[in-house]
């Protein structure tokens, strides 16, 4: 098993599941050890690139001074509510 990014890891427990669909193969207690094995390895994969995503999207914050996007870019959050010409609304 080559399990370097959690959807490769799901692929291949995936793909070994396959077979259990239609009664063409039966799990034993060890089967079972091995698969939460594999799903706990690729859960610990998914936290650790989420867990590195968030830090940088902090660093990120911290160095740019940017906030995430509330909105799409095509609305103005904030629109002017003054009239043209400087008049009174």
């Amino acid at each position: 098993m080559s399990c370097l990014l959690p959807s490769t890891c799901l692929v291949e427990i995936r793909d070994e599941l396959k077979p259990c669909v239609h009664g063409g193969r039966f799990f034993t207690s060890e089967d079972v050890g091995n698969l939460i094995r594999r799903l706990n390895t690729a859960i610990s994969l998914a936290q650790e690139i989420e867990e590195e995503k968030l830090s940088l999207e902090r660093r990120e914050r911290l160095f740019t001074g940017r906030q995430p996007a509330l909105v799409g870019p095509n609305v103005v959050a904030f629109p002017n509510n003054q009239p043209p010409n400087g008049g009174r609304a």
